[in-house]
């Protein structure tokens, strides 16, 4: 019977070497986005981002990851170097939330304390779901400025083709890459790229024509309460010279993105302790 279970504990040592281990994460960076104001810079980093995560290691190599992204995002057409653009001169601010399944795949074995290998870098992808509020400011009578949510002033209403508020969820496809390096014992540290495309065209507030804002029989849509006519004409037009009413507002492609990048931290929580096999 004692050669029995020393066979067997033996036969589950590259079981127990390779035991699925929990990871919990922190992330802090930079943010970016892509759409109608920026169409062309996937390197555009602008504003902060900072995210938390939990991974679950099916083993060295494939883990499923719970992650949760924030990030604030910024564009105007004062930065672009397109002169059809700058006149345009629309803007957007605002935090996007993303809750994410994500599926990581390490190209080294990924054994913190354990492994031979401290290092690995490895790509995911997966599937979220993103919260969104674009604003801007409209200044008061007194100089002071406030700050206004776009999506309840329905900027590019029609009557009949657009007359409802565009949705403040969708659906995301991150993807990225990164690299992490196991410090000493549980702790890692890394750096992680991710891309997001965005199942709407609406995170900067911008996608498809401008309303009719004619000073005879403007068509104005139900607007938050406090909010004027002429606050509705501003923010849909922005003073343009080149804006026509029914003319093209966006760019015509039909989906934004938005995307991180940054530092981060892990701690790894070992099955039954934290065995050292090799």
């Amino acid at each position: 019977m004692n050669r029995i279970a020393t066979l067997l504990l033996m036969l589950q040592l590259p079981l127990i070497a390779a035991a699925q281990e929990w990871e919990l994460g922190l992330q802090g960076g930079a943010s970016g986005y892509m759409g109608d104001i920026n169409p062309e810079n996937p390197l555009a980093f602008n504003e902060w981002a900072a995210g938390a995560s939990v991974k679950y290691n099916l083993d060295d190599t494939w883990g499923i990851r719970g992650n949760f992204a924030y990030a604030n995002t910024y564009g105007h057409d004062t930065h672009s170097r397109v002169q059809q653009r700058r006149n345009r001169n629309l803007g957007f601010f605002g935090p996007i939330m993303e809750a994410a399944v994500l599926v990581d795949f390490n190209f080294f074995k990924w054994l913190p304390q354990r492994g031979r290998i401290v290092y690995t870098p490895y790509i995911f992808a997966g599937i979220g779901v993103v919260a969104f509020d674009p604003k801007w400011y409209l200044t008061a009578a007194d100089g002071s400025r406030e700050t206004v949510s776009l999506r309840e002033m329905r900027t590019e209403y029609h009557v009949t083709d657009n007359p409802d508020m565009y949705e403040q969820f969708t659906y995301s496809i991150p993807f990225g890459a990164g690299f992490k390096y196991n410090l000493r014992g549980p702790w890692s540290v890394g750096i992680e790229l991710a891309y997001r495309l965005t199942l709407t065209d609406y995170l900067d507030d911008v996608s498809g024509n401008y309303p009719d804002v004619s000073p005879t029989s403007p068509i104005v849509p139900f607007l938050p309460a406090g909010r004027s006519v002429s606050d509705w004409e501003y923010l849909s037009y922005r003073g343009s010279p080149n804006a026509v009413p029914y003319t093209q507002r966006g760019d015509g492609r039909p989906y934004d993105s938005f995307m991180t990048v940054g530092i981060t931290l892990s701690y790894t929580i070992f099955k039954g302790g934290c065995p050292e096999w090799q």
